[in-house]
Formats: structure tokens, sequence, C-alpha cells
């Protein structure tokens, strides 16, 4: 089901945005454009306001990355709009910098550009991609691309100088990047969920995972950490990433949940040596989670063990 922003300021902003783009709609060039991907709590929405940065730019936002994923908007309902907040400094001081927004309907995409100081100056935007604007704010807005689709990344980056506010840097370049987000198409199919595993039972270390999703989810992604092996043999001829060292001892499948329709993932485990383990009592954990990103570890309880090998 779709969710909804509750901030009850995120509507005087969509307002404020709709309103500026309306009145600057001339400039359409196809220049490149990277920001970061829309707020959102899996509880509820929440719109971050803009705070200090201290030279690290962008860091004071949090982002919902999963968004494009599990979630969708309604074209004629502002408040269902996923609203990028970001914030480039003219330097390392902070102390003139540009914010920006950006969000999109079934049909444009709209970036919202305003200086801002902290301290006693009135700088204005100069120019925006080599144009003169001489205003504290501008907006503009581009076409999207026909037959888009949720989770297309839109890239642009925009150069804008800046009037006033005293010495030092006057030009910035900002990259922007943004994840579309689907458009809704009624009520989300709901399914039951529900998982389990099977040991082989001639090699324990052959184990088969079976999970049914309870919605459909185009680009999923399932992390089996896999703490005490050697190394795996996929049974099922699925392609798997990750694994030990840097990989975290982490094996991921990517790939697409259909609502209500079991999946299954047989992997052959080999543990890790004895000499390895150290001392105990020759048991290791060769499946500890279970993990649908966005939706938890299913693997609940005591991690899935099996023998150490003897040297």
């Amino acid at each position: 089901m779709k969710k909804t922003f509750t901030s009850g300021f995120l509507g005087l902003v969509i307002s404020g945005l709709l309103l500026a783009s309306c009145s600057q709609m001339a400039s359409y060039e196809n220049e490149d454009l990277t920001l970061e991907q829309a707020s959102a709590d899996k509880a509820g929405f929440r719109l971050n306001p803009f705070g200090t940065t201290n030279g690290n730019e962008n860091a004071f936002v949090d982002y919902y990355q999963g968004a494009c994923e599990s979630e969708c908007i309604d074209p004629n309902d502002p408040e269902t709009f996923f609203v990028l907040n970001g914030r480039k400094n003219f330097n390392s001081s902070g102390q003139i910098f540009i914010d920006y927004s950006i969000y999109h309907d079934a049909s444009e995409i709209y970036y919202t550009f305003t200086i801002g100081t902290n301290n006693s100056s009135e700088p204005s935007i100069a120019t925006f991609n080599g144009e003169l604007v001489d205003a504290p704010s501008y907006s503009v807005s581009y076409p999207l691309e026909e037959g888009w689709q949720g989770c297309d990344l839109v890239e642009r980056t925009f150069t804008l100088t800046r009037g006033g506010g005293g010495g030092g840097t006057t030009v910035v370049e900002i990259p922007t990047s943004y994840n579309l987000i689907p458009i809704c198409t009624g009520e989300e199919e709901t399914c039951d969920e529900a998982f389990s595993y099977e040991r082989d039972e001639t090699d324990p270390n052959i184990i088969t995972f079976k999970y049914t999703p309870s919605t459909t989810i185009e680009n999923a992604e399932i992390q089996l950490t896999v703490p005490h092996i050697e190394a795996y043999e996929p049974m099922d001829g699925r392609t798997y990433t990750g694994f030990g060292e840097e990989e975290e001892n982490v094996l991921r499948w990517n790939g697409k949940l259909t609502c209500g329709e079991e999946i299954t993932f047989t992997i052959k485990f080999t543990p890790i040596s004895c000499t390895a383990a150290g001392p105990g009592n020759g048991l290791v954990n060769l499946v500890s989670t279970f993990n649908v990103k966005g939706f938890g570890n299913k693997l609940t309880g005591k991690p899935l063990t099996a023998h150490c090998i003897p040297d």
C-alpha cells in the first residue's frame, strides 16, 4: 500500500517548488546532474531540514536508498513525492552554500537551487549553466524519457556562480543523481510469507533454503552470512557474489521475487579446517543469517552448524 509523507512542512515545500518551477520553465538543456536519494523511513517518510555541514557536503541528509524498489508516487498527490535535498558549499568554511532539492512526477523532474549564507552577506545566484539569473533561487524542470521505469537513474551536473557575499570561490559545480520512483498502480498485492530449509540426508552440508515473499520485488537482494566456510558450490544453477575477506563472509543473490511464489536456493558448503576453527567442540557456523534486503533475517534462532574438517 502506498505510504505518504506525514510532515506538514512537506506540503509547503512541494507547493513552493511547484510555484517556482512554473515560473522557470525555459531552460531545458540536457546537461548532466548528480544528487542523492529521497529521504524516507520504513515507518513513514521524513523530510529532512537543511543544516550545517562543516564542509562535509550532503552528509547531513539521510536517504532511504531502497525507495525506488519498494515505494511509489501518485502524480495527483504531491505529498507522496520523494524530495531529495542536498547542499553544496562554495568553500570548506561553509559560509556560503547552495541548497538544492529534486523530485519528479509522471512526466517531469524538477530542480530548485537556493543560495544561503551563515554570515550577514546577501549573495545571489548570478548565473545558472551560463544563463543570467541574479536571484536568490532558481528552479528548472526537464521532461522524463518516454517509457521511463522505477529505479531509472537520472544524472545531471549544474554549474552555478554567485554574486556578492565577499571574496573566495564564486563558482560551484553540483553533480546530482536521482533514482526515479515508480508510479502507483493501485493497491499493492500481498501474500503469505514463508521460509524454511532442509539439509541433505546424505550430505548435511548441502542445504536448500525455501522462501516465499509477501510481495513482488523486481530487484531483490538475498544475503547469506557464512562465517566459517572454506568454499561453496551452487547446486541450483544460480549465480552468487561475495564471500570472504573484504566481502565480509556474505553470499549475495540478486533477482526477482514474485509474490506468493516459492523460490529455492541449494548450496553445498565446505566448512573451515579444525585448525582455523581453533579450540572448541569441533562445530562451526555454516550459515548464520538468511537476510532478504528490506524484509529482515529469516533464519532466526541458532545458526546452521557443521563439523570442521580435520587437518
